[in-house]
């Protein structure tokens, strides 16, 4: 039997996708679940790493676009748009929410738990134009040690990966945003922060 949905229905205000399959089942599936469970490989990768995708309560999606017949691609407010759901992936979203959930919840308490007691900072880095080019990935989840707390202890960590990334990272050459805010080397860091990196031939909009 085809799990293709009878009815696929967003619901804005409430930040939740409402999911009716012809086997009987419905979900209501919060915004937040989705944009923390995609099926992207990014957010996989990060997963696998042990990284989590957190502080997306507040997470949207803007439109729904059909991915040919088996699947849709949704494009979330903070702008993730790489997860590909196929009807099997919403259906077992959906069916698997409760302990989906619960899991992440658990582990996000013992990690932000352990992050305290070390001095830990889970952070995610937007990187922009040539600088997507060139490392080959839009988006990171990092957990900086005690000694990165500003942006110039950022990009110089940054720059210590490999020669790509040395390369890459020219702290003279890039404009940084904290939160959307323009920041300079001294800004500080805190947990729960999204650092986006533009080369500064870009421009940049508001």
């Amino acid at each position: 039997m085809s799990l293709a949905p009878e009815e696929l229905k967003l619901d804005r205000q409430a930040r939740e996708l409402h999911v009716r399959f012809g086997d009987g089942t419905e979900f209501v599936l919060p915004c937040e679940y989705l944009r923390i469970f995609s099926p992207s490989a990014e957010v996989k990768t990060a997963r696998a790493r042990g990284d989590l995708v957190s502080d997306k309560q507040d997470v949207n999606i803007e439109r729904i676009e059909p991915y040919g017949t088996y699947a849709v691609r949704l494009y979330f407010d903070d702008g993730h748009n790489t997860g590909i759901y196929s009807w099997e992936t919403l259906h077992e979203l959906g069916q698997n929410y409760q302990r989906n959930w619960q899991e992440y919840l658990m582990e996000l308490e013992r990690k932000t738990e352990a992050a305290e007691e070390t001095n830990e900072r889970a952070i995610t880095v937007l990187l922009f134009a040539t600088l997507a080019e060139q490392l080959g990935q839009e988006r990171l989840y990092l957990t900086l040690s005690g000694e990165v707390t500003s942006v110039a202890e950022l990009l110089y960590w940054l720059r210590q990966r490999d020669d790509t990334w040395h390369e890459a990272i020219n702290p003279s050459r890039i404009t940084v945003t904290v939160n959307r805010q323009l920041a300079d080397t001294t800004t500080q860091l805190h947990h729960g922060d999204e650092i986006s990196l533009t080369p500064t031939n870009i421009k940049m909009e508001d």
